[in-house]
């Protein structure tokens, strides 16, 4: 008996061994397999009220990884357009590493919902994937050129990473967070505004377009072009500091590279930050660069009076990384100790950066803040009361202190 079921499972195994690599379960041969690193979405310039897919791709390849850009010009569902990528190439186009969702300008207009609908669906795109807005279109800048000679989907990523958060100065979003301001009473959610700088300079061969890389379909689904970088003389930089404001998933008001770090300071995760600030020293004006570190930061909305008031209670420690004067080496080593004038300066140009946000906001219907689901949380009695015209009618109170960093 112990023989035969020995041999039962050497036949087994063999079978087995045998189906395995002649590929019987169904597994997809790495040859034919497109890694999606970001998905480009436009409005499509051929067909009204249909999309444009670009598929930012990778392949697997014995010697060296290739990239090409595939672009579907029309496509009247997202899913349609994916399964076009994959019957136009042969490739069977996995989304699994897929981590860049770029959406261009025009999409912004409608709900853009409509089409990040389906990547919330699919159950083999990551919720934390990074999601943007391009000026332009989303292909033109899946297509520009790295300056570090990387897939641009990789160097986009780069600006947009937890790393960049943390200094202040791009707000960044993934699909999970985004989905969650726009199914909140609140409606609303941000997202990083790219655009691209063609400014940067490759001495040793610049970054146009790699050997094995491809860039933005000619529009039949065939790769043309740039998009991973290589070997021209310019290089494209993207720069992500703008932030666009949406309201039940269309764009409302974009904040501009000051305020994005204003709203970053006062809400989101920030570390170390710098930003600019003009105060008078010596008798003469002088611009300073701070690196601030905040210590402490809340917000709280009150009644009062039946006034709804919105305040902000912040505290941070600045150190001067810079200033445009030329002193001796005294004076640079002093100004770890911050003066008092400068201090106050970056309080108020801290508070009337803030100020410019919630007015963004609030004129163009876009919860920035949340204030409606904290005020169904904490005065769901007066709810109904409150709520049509909370944006407009709520007061804001600053209370904003820097302290030297020593």
């Amino acid at each position: 008996m112990n023989k035969f079921w020995a041999w039962v499972f050497l036949v087994a195994a063999g079978a087995l061994t045998l189906l395995f690599f002649s590929n019987d379960f169904g597994l997809i041969d790495i040859q034919k397999t497109a890694i999606v690193a970001a998905i480009g979405i436009d409005t499509s310039e051929e067909t009204e009220g249909q999309w444009s897919v670009t598929a930012q791709i990778a392949v697997p390849d014995a010697n060296a990884g290739k990239a090409s850009n595939i672009s579907i010009p029309s496509a009247e569902t997202m899913g349609a357009g994916i399964a076009e990528v994959n019957r136009k190439t042969g490739w069977y186009p996995t989304l699994v590493h897929c981590r860049l969702i770029l959406l261009g300008e025009k999409v912004a207009e409608d709900d853009v919902f409509r089409v990040l609908g389906y990547f919330l669906r699919s159950e083999y795109v990551e919720d934390s994937c990074l999601v943007a807005v391009c000026e332009g279109r989303a292909q033109d800048m899946l297509g520009a050129a790295s300056p570090v000679g990387e897939l641009t989907a990789l160097a986009i990523a780069k600006v947009l990473s937890s790393e960049a958060q943390k200094t202040g100065l791009v707000c960044v979003t993934n699909l999970r967070d985004f989905a969650k301001g726009y199914y909140a009473r609140a409606k609303s959610g941000y997202l990083p505004f790219l655009s691209l700088l063609r400014e940067a300079k490759n001495e040793s061969g610049g970054a146009g377009s790699s050997s094995g890389s491809s860039g933005a379909s000619d529009g039949s689904g065939n790769a043309s072009g740039g998009g991973a970088g290589g070997a021209g003389k310019n290089a494209d930089v993207f720069d992500a500091s703008r932030t666009m404001l949406f309201y039940e998933g269309r764009r409302t008001a974009v904040l501009e590279a000051a305020e994005t770090l204003a709203f970053n300071l006062a809400e989101t995760s920030t570390d170390f930050a710098f930003g600019e600030v003009e105060a008078e020293e010596n008798g003469q004006r002088t611009t300073f660069s701070l690196k601030m570190k905040i210590t402490e930061k809340s917000h709280e909305l009150t009644l009062e009076g039946g006034e709804p008031v919105f305040s902000f209670r912040i505290r941070a420690n600045a150190q001067i990384a810079d200033a445009d004067d030329a002193e001796g080496l005294k004076q640079i080593a002093q100004k770890v100790i911050v003066p008092d004038a400068v201090l106050r300066a970056a309080e108020k140009e801290f508070e009337e950066q803030l100020a410019a946000v919630l007015r963004k906001a609030a004129e163009s219907g876009c919860d920035l803040f949340r204030l409606k689901q904290t005020l169904w949380r904490s005065h769901p009695k007066e709810y109904s009361l409150y709520e049509p015209t909370l944006l407009a009618d709520t007061r804001t109170a600053y209370d904003i202190r820097f302290s030297t960093l020593h």
